[in-house]
C-alpha cells in the first residue's frame, strides 16, 4: 500500500499555520456571505452560505425581534468530525502496489509464485533496469461513520449563548436557569433536530510504475486521479418554548435552490457538489537490505513520500507533506507468506483544522500506523492464475470520531443526536486478489473489504487494473 510524504517539507511547516478559509461560516458577513463550490464546505454550508442563522446573514432562518439567531456553532462542532473523517480517509485511500509478478532472484528474472498480492508489496525488486507499469480503477461507497450509519443519522443544534436582557416583567423576554446555572432567555433553550443523509463516492484512478535502478533498490511513482461525489439531505425541525413574538421561523420566502419549505418549522435542505484531478502523488523507494542464500527469503526497507498535489479543499489531496518509513518481509514458495508494517507521519492540514472561520487554522493531520500480513499463491497446473488475501490495518492516532447519543430538549422531546471525541482509531480490513498472467501482462482483480467499523466505513471495494514489466 503507498502512502507518502517528505520529511524536508515536513519540518518547514508551523504548528499554525494561517491561510484563507473557503467557506468562513461562522463569520457574520451579512449580505456579503457566500457559497462555496469547495466540497470541504459542503457540511458547514448545507444550511447556507452563513449557516443556520438568519437570513440577514445568509442563513435559512428569519431574523426574530430583539436578537441575532445564532445555531451555527452548534451545527459546526457536531459535523465537524465528519468532514475530518472524510478528508482524513481520503488521503489514505490505498493504491495498488506496484507487484510486477516477478522478481529479481540468483541474478536472473523470474516469475513470482503466485504473481505476487494487490493491495501490499513484497520485499524481492524486480531488477536492474527493469521497468513496470500499471493502470488501475477502485471505487468506494462510504456508508458509516464510527458505527453511524451515514445514510440515516440524526444531529441537534443548539441555540447560542446570550445573557438575559433584562426583568422579565419589563422586556415581556421570559428567562430561566439553564443547565449550566446561566440566567439566559428561554427562547437560547429551543433546538433544531435535523435527521440526515450523507452519501460520498470516490471513483480511482491510478497510474503505477516502477524502475529497477539495481538488482535491489526500486524507486515507484504513483499518480492517483480521483473523482468524488457528495450529496446531503438534511430534514430539520424547530423545537420552540417561548411565546410568540420570538419564535424561530424558517423563512417562508426563501429563494435558495437548495433548500425546500415545508412549515415555519420545518424545511428540508440538499446540497451537492463533486470534483475531479490529480490527488496526492507518492513516491516510493524499497531497498532489499537481506536476503537467505537461497534467496527465498528477503527484507526490504524502504520510504513513501506523499507529496500534496492533491486540492484538499475539494477532498483530492491530505494538504501536506508526510513521510513513511517501512519494513517489509517476505518468503517464495508454492503459499508465499509476506508481511509489513510503516509509520505515516504528517504535518499541518486544513483537513484537520476549522474551515469555517478567517482565516482558518491548520491542525496536525494523525499520524498513521500501518501493518499487513497475507499470503499469495497459484493453483496446481495453472501457473498463469495467481491468487492472494491479506489483512490490512491502519491505526490512526488522535483523530476526530463521532458517537451516538441522545438528547432531551427543554419540553422533555428525545433526539437522535451525535457527540464529537478524538482518539486511535484502528482500521481493519481484508484484501482478496486475484491475477492473471499472459506472458509480461498482468490482469489484477481485487476486492477490500473492511471487517470493522471503526473510522469511515465503506462498503467492499472493487478494483481492477492492467500492469506489465518491460
Amino acid at each position: 500500500m503507498l502512502r507518502v510524504t517528505s520529511m524536508s517539507f515536513f519540518l518547514m511547516v508551523g504548528v499554525s499555520a494561517l491561510a484563507q478559509s473557503p467557506c468562513p461560516t461562522q463569520v457574520l458577513l451579512g449580505s456579503s456571505a457566500k457559497s462555496s463550490p469547495d466540497l470541504l464546505c459542503l457540511i458547514p454550508q448545507l444550511y447556507g452560505p452563513g449557516g443556520l442563522v438568519g437570513t440577514d446573514n445568509g442563513g435559512p432562518l428569519v431574523r426574530t425581534t430583539g436578537h441575532e439567531v445564532h445555531f451555527q456553532a452548534s451545527s459546526i462542532s457536531d459535523f465537524r468530525p465528519i468532514n475530518a473523517e472524510i478528508g482524513l480517509q481520503l488521503s489514505q485511500v490505498p493504491l495498488a502496489a506496484p507487484v510486477a509478478g516477478v522478481t529479481f532472484q540468483n541474478g536472473v528474472w523470474q516469475e513470482a509464485v503466485g504473481l505476487g498480492p494487490v493491495l501490499t508489496d513484497r520485499a524481492e525488486t524486480i531488477g536492474r533496469h527493469t521497468i513496470f507499469l500499471g493502470f488501475n480503477y477502485e471505487y468506494f461507497d462510504f456508508d458509516q461513520a464510527d458505527n453511524i450509519n451515514l445514510r440515516n443519522f440524526g444531529a441537534v443544534f443548539s441555540h447560542e449563548y446570550e445573557a438575559c436582557p433584562g426583568d422579565p416583567t419589563v422586556t415581556g423576554i421570559p428567562c430561566i436557569t439553564n443547565s449550566s446555572g446561566q440566567y439566559v432567555p428561554l427562547y437560547t433553550e429551543d433546538v433544531i433536530a435535523t435527521q440526515n443523509r450523507l452519501d460520498l463516492m470516490v471513483n480511482q484512478y491510478s497510474i503505477v510504475g516502477t524502475y529497477g535502478l539495481t538488482s535491489k533498490w526500486d524507486i515507484s511513482l504513483a499518480v492517483p486521479i480521483l473523482q468524488i461525489r457528495m450529496n446531503m439531505i438534511s430534514n430539520a425541525t424547530i423545537y420552540n418554548f417561548e411565546p410568540p413574538p420570538v419564535n424561530h421561523l424558517f423563512d417562508s420566502s426563501t429563494s435558495d435552490p437548495n433548500e425546500a419549505y415545508v412549515s415555519p418549522s420545518n424545511a428540508i435542505f440538499n446540497i451537492h457538489h463533486s470534483a475531479m484531478g490529480v490527488g496526492d502523488i507518492r513516491v516510493r523507494n524499497k531497498f532489499v537490505v537481506w536476503q537467505s542464500d537461497s534467496e527465498k527469503s528477503s527484507i526490504a526497507a524502504g520510504l513513501d513520500v506523499r507529496l500534496p498535489t492533491g486540492d484538499a479543499n475539494n477532498f483530492l489531496g491530505s494538504g501536506t507533506w508526510g513521510v513513511r518509513p517501512f519494513v517489509i518481509f517476505s518468503h517464495a514458495s508454492k503459499v508465499s507468506p509476506h508481511m509489513g508494517a510503516g509509520f505515516e507521519s504528517n504535518g499541518q492540514s486544513i483537513l484537520a483544522g476549522d474551515v469555517t472561520i478567517q482565516p482558518v487554522v491548520k491542525n496536525h493531520l494523525p499520524d498513521v500506523l500501518s501493518y499487513n500480513a497475507g499470503v499469495d499463491t497459484s493453483l496446481p497446473k495453472v501457473r498463469w492464475l495467481g491468487l492472494s488475501a491479506d489483512f490490512i490495518g491502519d491505526s490512526l492516532m488522535s483523530a476526530s470520531r463521532i458517537k451516538g447519543t441522545t438528547t432531551t430538549d427543554y419540553g422533555g422531546n428525545s433526539h437522535p443526536d451525535m457527540l464529537p471525541s478524538a482518539s486511535t482509531v484502528n482500521e481493519e480490513a481484508v484484501s482478496l486478489g486475484a491475477k492473471i498472467r499472459a506472458s509480461k501482462l498482468l490482469i489484477v482483480g481485487n476486492c477490500l473489504i473492511r471487517v470493522n467499523d471503526a473510522g469511515l466505513h465503506y462498503k467492499p471495494s472493487p478494483l481492477i487494473g492492467v500492469s506489465y514489466t518491460f
